[in-house]
């Protein structure tokens, strides 16, 4: 116990030492299923906020709130059907930044770590079939100009969207790729 407090209160004291800044944004996300040919990408959106703790390297910690998803078309007994996958989703970036530049001015980075999205509801396939928590591979880049704040990142779906208990009409092993183009603030 003493130690985890000891560690806890050094992680606390580097913060203090660290830059922190604070770079509330919202954006676009453009979502695919990965196994089906004849489903759209779908556009919906993004919002939160993400700390940058550091200068150069920066640890990337994030909240977000977001809908993603992708519309479904497929046939089945020759009926054509289409299911609109909208997922409301509470999403926890922990991203590493490297600053390619690093004025103060103008700032140009690379991102890439984990995302793991919440499954908050799901629109019209029950929720009980979608994964309670889904990751994701989130890597990108971005580009500071003074207090404005340009992000595009891509997030690669490392887990089914689908639970084992899922549709029947649904490839369970399908994973949802992410395309997130952000604006915000940096302060």
């Amino acid at each position: 116990m003493k130690n985890k407090i000891l560690l806890l209160a050094l992680f606390i004291s580097a913060l203090g030492f660290a830059q922190v800044k604070v770079n509330p944004n919202v954006g676009l996300t453009f979502s695919k299923l990965t196994d089906n040919t004849s489903n759209v990408i779908r556009t919906s959106y993004v919002a939160g906020f993400d700390l940058r703790l550091g200068g150069i390297v920066n640890f990337v910690p994030g909240l977000y709130f977001g809908n993603v998803g992708t519309d479904l078309r497929y046939t089945d007994n020759s009926a054509t059907y289409e299911i609109d996958n909208s997922i409301n989703t509470i999403q926890l970036r922990t991203l590493l930044a490297v600053n390619a530049i690093n004025t103060r001015v103008l700032r140009v980075r690379f991102v890439a770590g984990p995302t793991l999205h919440w499954t908050l509801q799901s629109l019209e396939i029950e929720k009980d079939n979608i994964k309670n928590a889904i990751a994701f591979l989130n890597f990108g880049g971005g580009v500071d100009i003074g207090f404005l704040t340009i992000d595009l990142r891509y997030e690669y779906g490392l887990t089914s969207v689908f639970d084992e208990s899922g549709t029947e009409t649904i490839t369970i092993d399908t994973k949802n790729n992410i395309l997130i183009f952000s604006v915000g603030l940096v302060f």
